[in-house]
């Protein structure tokens, strides 16, 4: 049995929306916050009380959904109860658990030796107002760097409804191959390509290139061949807070606390993916069987750099 567990954010936004704002906060807790305590409890672990302004755990909590972008409880209901509706008439959350469960199937671990137990998934409404998610992310993130958990979250758009499933495929992909392939501190900037780049080509294998999101067409090709000496020469480069540089680019620099290398938004993305997308070109290979090849032998196999 393939194991997609389920939390319903959006039916616990949708009703603390409907309350009265008198009881809108406390239900916002109860049904958002609780649910989501060990995605929160993991991202507050690296912010300091003082620097989100928290003090109570309340507090702290909220200051943790702001942060990671959700639709906040202060915001217009109205507003909020009506993008609920769109995901809901999409049936955005089923969809993407179908395209999880389904994905699993494909990927197969354990018949590939790869003990993976399965993954919590909730889908939730995000805050439009949130720093860059309109503007350079088309209105939807996704998020699987706590435990077993997977977060997807969305404004919803014409764009972004129909790519959510590719999205979450995206974000399962990796738990998957970090199970085959674990992230370590001495992890490295091509195990980072790869990673990135194997998840999109997965996606695009069970969905098409077409449904795949903003990240991976962000660059023409003149900008990723300007881009990909200073990838090549920094693939052995490890430590988390220098490599994710090399792949969100410079606009992230500040918010992240890293060096600007003079790299272009998502370059890591993009490279990435063509990356491997040669690789799959030159071996025959699926997204599924280099699922389960090192990072090194897929860079080598590329003859991208």
């Amino acid at each position: 049995m393939h194991n997609v567990k389920t939390i319903d954010v959006l039916e616990g936004q949708r009703e603390a929306l409907l309350a009265p704002a008198s009881r809108r906060g406390a239900l916002y807790r109860e049904r958002v916050m609780e649910p989501l305590r060990p995605l929160w409890e993991h991202v507050m672990s690296f912010v300091t009380a003082g620097a989100a302004g928290a003090g109570s755990e309340d507090d702290l909590a909220l200051a943790a959904i702001r942060l990671i972008g959700l639709y906040d409880p202060d915001s217009d209901a109205k507003e909020g109860l009506d993008a609920l509706a769109e995901l809901e008439k999409r049936d955005s959350f089923a969809g993407c658990v179908r395209a999880q469960e389904s994905a699993l199937e494909a990927l197969s671990a354990r018949e590939h030796g790869v003990d993976f137990e399965g993954v919590t998934f909730a889908l939730a409404l995000a805050d439009p107002k949130t720093p860059d998610l309109m503007e350079r992310h088309a209105g939807y993130m996704g998020g699987s760097s706590f435990s077993d958990w997977i977060l997807a979250y969305a404004w919803p758009t014409d764009y972004n409804l129909p790519r959510l499933p590719a999205l979450a495929v995206h974000e399962l992909h990796h738990k998957v191959r970090l199970a085959f392939e674990p992230w370590y501190e001495t992890t490295t900037v091509g195990q980072y390509l790869v990673l990135e780049g194997l998840a999109e080509a997965f996606a695009a294998e069970t969905f098409g290139e077409e449904l795949l999101g903003p990240w991976t067409k962000a660059l023409s090709e003149d900008e990723l061949e300007a881009a990909r000496p200073a990838l090549r020469d920094a693939l052995e480069v490890s430590g988390f807070n220098e490599i994710r540089g090399y792949i969100f680019g410079d606009w992230a620099a500040a918010r992240f606390g890293y060096e600007p290398r003079g790299l272009p938004d998502f370059v890591g993305y993009s490279m990435g993916y063509r990356l491997v997308r040669e690789y799959l070109r030159r071996t025959g290979r699926s997204a599924v069987e280099a699922s389960y090849v090192p990072w090194g032998e897929i860079v080598e196999g590329s003859r991208y750099f």
